[in-house]
């Protein structure tokens, strides 16, 4: 479902009149997010984001389409807390999308400290300083790689959906907390279909890491459409932390996904099998063993939580991760990361590799 037009009467009344804040902006899943919530009637829309040029053009772009609606650009570094606080402060959110993110599965295998500063502690900065505001509601976008995670990328995001669950197990807020997993999102920056028409463009190869591989896929308007149901849900059967994902039907093989676009380019293009990168497992999953899954109140959608009263990122435990980013090697934060993950998920054999 799409807002405009077709968009159900419930999901209009949500939005209408809101003081919405957006981080990451500027990507490509929050420049359509921006362009959607702008036209469903909020009182006020902030895009923040570092990259100044993006967030430049997603104002521009967004103020043009919808100029009754107050556009806040808000060029910010989710890492710095104190500013982050200040804009929240400023702006006081009544809902809180937050996309920012490090998504790159095999820059965060070389970059883990970045990727916990950037995933884990830029998120807590930006729901700390949301709680504070008074805001309603706060939605992580994560990610699929959080199932199951072999990836610091896929690690921190599930860090990060567990320090939801810390800060509920503590107390701290009214603050309704929702996060929603994707899987890879077509034409998204970094996604693997523009990648194979850059090299399909330049005479090939295309580059396959396994033949065997396979990644659920959506579209850029479906998961708009995720995080806006979803933000939108009233889900009487969920507790105040609900983690949500789509069924996306059956995982895609890249392989034929990559001879289909070479058949469609009319060319002779070659595939070279490359071998896996470090980070990458044949198969994602949707969620895994240690947690209960419910359907929600959508169609297609269901609700994870984790199974086990342990299973949370407490401020005391996400403190001592930002210390290890900031100071250990690399390879040290990236064992002490999936360890934490491992001893709140109880998992006997870790499934990092």
């Amino acid at each position: 479902m799409r807002l405009g037009e077709e968009v159900q009467a419930k999901e209009r009344a949500f939005f209408s009149g809101k003081r919405i804040l957006l981080t990451g902006a500027a990507g490509s899943v929050g420049s359509a997010l921006a362009a959607e919530l702008a036209g469903a009637g909020c009182s006020a829309l902030a895009l923040m984001d570092h990259h100044d040029h993006g967030l430049l053009q997603v104002v521009e772009q967004v103020s043009a389409a919808a100029p009754r609606t107050e556009i806040i650009e808000a060029l910010c570094n989710i890492r710095d807390a104190r500013r982050v606080g200040a804009w929240l402060s400023k702006i006081k959110p009544d809902l809180v999308i937050h996309a920012a993110a490090l998504k790159h599965v095999h820059v965060g295998e070389r970059h883990p400290g970045e990727c916990i500063l950037t995933n884990l502690v830029g998120m807590k900065n930006v729901l700390d300083a949301s709680i504070a505001a008074g805001a309603e509601q706060f939605l992580l976008i994560s990610t699929d790689k959080a199932a199951s995670p072999v990836c610091v990328m896929g690690a921190s995001k599930r860090l990060a959906e567990l320090y939801l669950e810390g800060v509920q197990a503590e107390g701290r807020c009214a603050t309704a907390l929702k996060a929603v997993r994707f899987g890879n999102v077509f034409a998204s920056q970094g996604s693997v279909a523009p990648r194979f028409s850059a090299q399909i463009e330049a005479g090939g190869p295309l580059q396959v890491t396994h033949p065997d591989m396979k990644r659920y896929f959506m579209s850029i308007e479906e998961a708009v459409d995720l995080i806006l149901n979803v933000a939108a849900l009233n889900d009487a059967a969920a507790p105040q932390c609900g983690v949500y994902f789509k069924d996306m039907g059956e995982a895609v093989s890249i392989l034929e996904m990559g001879r289909e676009m070479i058949a469609r380019s009319g060319r002779d293009i070659d595939i070279e099998i490359v071998g896996m990168r470090p980070g990458e497992k044949l198969n994602e999953e949707l969620f895994d063993q240690y947690e209960r899954v419910a359907a929600a109140d959508l169609p297609g959608v269901f609700r994870v939580s984790p199974l086990s009263a342990d299973a949370y990122v407490s401020s005391a435990d996400l403190a001592q991760l930002e210390a290890l980013a900031v100071s250990a090697e690399e390879a040290v934060v990236r064992q002490r990361v999936f360890a934490h993950l491992d001893a709140r998920l109880g998992r006997a054999e870790p499934a990092a590799g």
